[in-house]
């Protein structure tokens, strides 16, 4: 019976460990710096890790979803990091949305230790990851062991092949240009319609019947719909929290490469209207 290990439970990370515990058929130890949060895991059948290290000593698998490379990096090597806890038969899965070369960096650390490293970036949510039910866009999987090959099963819906270590995080940097670029688009386009008298849920069904619209630009839509001045509380901290995460999440995609003339003036551009598209812009502040 396969262990598991899960490093990193914010709210992805949660979600599908829950899920890892209800359908993994192993034990599943866990760590984060959140104890509220390992606390949550541990009610629902998880053991505590208090390392990584000793997450990484319990598991035979170990998956990481922390928030940038240098977190990654402190998970493996720092004090208390999974190369504390190596021996045979272990391999890691990296989940967080990651520059290519943080994989390909962990990836040759972790190999003096014998240990292989691939990445798995998921897509989709937490909902679905708690139905197990995410993409997984996975890279190096060819030379994946069959255990981390089989919690991807786990954890996916769709499971997409998608190339050499590394280029599973490169494609997920992509996957989210385009989706944020659908949202600031949505954003634009959901306020041309009101602003003329028109009736937004009019644009979404002729967005849908074109083929157009995704699920989770349909889901952001709802947002548009939630007046300025109920954006508060605890509402507003989310929506902050998610435009730093699309914030730094294209600031990858700036990194990763400027291929096209002009191309990198659209990621920019994109990047400047997180605030706004989720709507905890300056302007709105000034509003309370």
């Amino acid at each position: 019976m396969t262990r598991y290990g899960y490093i990193g439970l914010g709210m992805m990370g949660s979600a599908m460990t829950e899920n890892l515990i209800r359908r993994g058929g192993g034990s599943v130890t866990v760590h984060d710096i959140d104890p509220a949060a390992v606390d949550a895991a541990v009610s629902l059948g998880a053991e505590a890790g208090a390392s990584a290290a000793e997450v990484a000593r319990a598991s035979d698998v170990v998956s990481i979803c922390v928030p940038a490379a240098a977190h990654i990096e402190a998970v493996l090597s720092g004090p208390g990091g999974i190369a504390e806890g190596v021996h045979d038969g272990l391999s890691v899965l990296i989940h967080s949305t990651v520059h290519p070369d943080t994989v390909l960096a962990a990836r040759d650390a972790a190999a003096e230790w014998g240990v292989p490293v691939f990445d798995a970036c998921v897509a989709g949510g937490a909902d679905n990851a708690r139905a197990g039910s995410l993409t997984v866009l996975a890279g190096g999987l060819d030379e994946m062991p069959p255990a981390a090959r089989e919690v991807l099963d786990v954890y996916a819906g769709t499971l997409i092949d998608a190339g050499p270590a590394g280029s599973g995080a490169a494609l997920k940097i992509a996957i989210n240009v385009m989706t944020y670029a659908q949202f600031a688009a949505a954003a634009s386009a959901h306020d041309m319609v009101a602003s003329t008298g028109g009736e937004p849920a009019a644009l979404l069904e002729a967005w849908r019947f074109m083929g157009q619209l995704g699920a989770l630009t349909e889901q952001y839509c709802a947002l548009l719909e939630i007046p300025d001045e109920h954006i508060q509380g605890e509402l507003r901290t989310m929506l902050q929290t998610q435009a730093g995460i699309a914030t730094k999440d294209l600031a990858l995609a700036l990194e990763l490469g400027r291929t096209r003339p002009g191309a990198a003036g659209v990621v920019q551009a994109v990047q400047a209207a997180m605030p706004a598209v989720y709507n905890v812009h300056e302007a709105n502040e000034e509003s309370e």
